[in-house]
């Protein structure tokens, strides 16, 4: 994403000035702003299904192709000096391939990156992005020195081609399900569920979105007539924004494990306030200052927001969920973009000002009190895990693991009673999940020259299935209950998804090893820190 994002700010600060040398109107600005947004509005919204039913890494890239080839196209059409309207119009067939892809690597993430490792992972993608937004709101400004606004969507066509290359080295893997976070709050685990459950947080970036609409236009009008810095200060000040984000990403990284309430209302005030400062008509030396705190803010509120949905969405719903947010992230967009012209117009630079600041804030602090009761939801579910953590933990199999990654294996866990005399898997049968003994007692059999052969008895706390999870292999074993036994299944997904982590396999290493051992030569004897298949 940052390599496409660093095209993706050279491209905003040219077709935004584009526009504004061509009409020197703030009005044209959101014309193009908003005509090239609400196509890929409506279509985006529409798509979310798309990026469930299809590879998401193959749906990402070939989303990258064709906005490069679009936006060749658009250089084209620039440097012909097409009608606006047409240059619009071929902008809104990229921005609605790039809320695509976006939506597609938001999905990819959360399937591939553990659980326990979201947030982080969220930072790295704020850094990343933040250097993509210095850089390449810097570089636009450099180059529209020397070159014209064409140039920079030919740069933009280059970045997405390198984003295709990168995301086709991802390696791709299975949905994740974590079903028990969002599903437990409505049965059946409906996309209508999910969205009443995430809805805060969707408002939020919706808000966030709202402050970068105003932006949009704002800073135009800003860096030409009260910095004197002519349009190539837009991209300086946006630039200013994204070496605000690197800072961010220090503060993110620290407040991991904080609530999200009050981190991503922390995040919009340092977003929207500073704005009113423009105002007082200060100095480009003074206004990079502002910009860089707004873009501490920026990043602050936006991934831990993106890092909350990540959480708590389904991986089967993750691309309709996402797909909704670029959605309503452009929905945002578009009604900053066309009310900072209309508030110009009607009530000047400073109430305009003033307006972009206030609303947006006194937005999320309606928003705050549910935000609040997400959170209070989120540790109720957490907190509902911490009696299965000890049981986890006394395991060979996890005692190196993250309570994240713990806290992960609870959260997919299904309880299983047996009688005794029950057979709980069959040997040859297809590994589906990983079982952990929490009570009772369970024997473990193969049949050699056609009689069974008891090759060991478990009792709990202990674990059996892990073998056929990892190596893809049938079930090695036959295991039955001995006396009344309860059971955690673990789904294979959800196993698989914690078993990334290091900790874990260096434990499944050794044991995995002596399990082979112990299958080829039967043992009576209990072996508490093993596991049959």
């Amino acid at each position: 994403m940052a390599v496409s994002a660093f095209g993706t700010w050279a491209y905003n600060v040219g077709i935004a000035v584009y526009a504004y040398e061509r009409t020197h109107s703030a009005a044209w600005v959101a014309v193009v702003t908003v005509g090239r947004y609400v196509p890929a509005l409506v279509l985006s919204w529409m798509s979310g299904r798309l990026v469930d039913r299809l590879p998401r890494r193959g749906l990402a890239v070939a989303a990258d192709l064709l906005c490069a080839s679009v936006m060749v196209l658009l250089a084209a059409l620039a440097a012909a000096a097409a009608p606006l309207w047409v240059i619009t119009m071929v902008a809104a067939v990229s921005s609605t391939l790039a809320r695509i892809q976006a939506s597609g690597v938001l999905s990819l993430a959360a399937d591939v990156v553990v659980e326990s490792q979201l947030v982080r992972a969220s930072v790295l993608a704020g850094a990343a992005e933040a250097v993509a937004t210095a850089a390449g709101s810097a570089a636009g400004s450099i180059l529209l020195v020397h070159f014209t606004a064409p140039t920079l969507f030919a740069v933009n066509a280059v970045s997405f081609v390198a984003s295709a290359v990168l995301l086709a080295s991802v390696w791709q893997v299975g949905a994740r399900r974590r079903p028990t976070r969002s599903e437990s709050r409505r049965p059946g685990g409906s996309t209508s569920g999910i969205i009443a459950l995430v809805w805060p947080l969707l408002a939020s970036r919706t808000v966030a979105a709202c402050v970068y609409g105003f932006d949009v236009v704002l800073l135009t009008v800003i860096a030409s007539r009260d910095l004197n810095a002519g349009t190539s200060g837009y991209g300086w000040l946006l630039s200013a924004a994204g070496v605000g984000g690197l800072v961010a990403v220090v503060l993110v990284g620290r407040t991991e494990g904080w609530r999200i309430a009050p981190v991503a209302s922390l995040g919009l005030l340092l977003y929207a306030l500073p704005l009113v400062l423009f105002a007082l008509d200060p100095p480009i030396s003074a206004g990079i200052p502002v910009q860089i705190v707004r873009g501490v803010g920026s990043v602050l509120v936006t991934s831990t927001l993106i890092s909350g949905l990540q959480r708590a969405v389904p991986s089967p719903m993750a691309g309709r969920i996402f797909a909704m947010t670029q959605s309503l992230v452009l929905a945002g967009t578009c009604l900053g973009a066309v009310a900072a012209p209309a508030l110009l117009a009607a009530a000047g630079y400073q109430t305009a000002l003033a307006v972009a600041a206030v609303v947006p804030i006194a937005a999320q602090l309606l928003l705050f009190p549910a935000l609040h009761r997400f959170d209070r939801g989120q540790e109720d579910l957490v907190a509902a895990l911490e009696p299965r953590l000890a049981t986890l933990r006394g395991l060979r199999l996890l005692h190196a693991a993250s309570r994240g990654t713990l806290y992960e294996i609870a959260d997919g866990i299904i309880e299983v009673s047996v009688p005794p005399n029950t057979v709980i898997v069959h040997e040859g049968d297809d590994a589906d999940a990983l079982y952990i003994l929490v009570a009772g007692a369970v024997a473990a059999t193969t049949v050699e020259e056609g009689q069974p052969v008891v090759l060991r008895t478990m009792s709990a706390p202990n674990y059996f299935g892990e073998i056929g999870l990892v190596h893809g292999v049938p079930r090695t074993a036959t295991v039955t209950a001995i006396e009344p036994a309860e059971l955690w299944k673990v789904p294979a997904d959800v196993f698989l998804a914690a078993v990334a982590e290091a900790g874990v396999s260096g434990a499944l290493s050794d044991t995995m090893r002596v399990r082979f051992e112990t299958t080829r030569s039967p043992d009576p004897q209990p072996t508490p820190a093993s596991n049959a298949r």
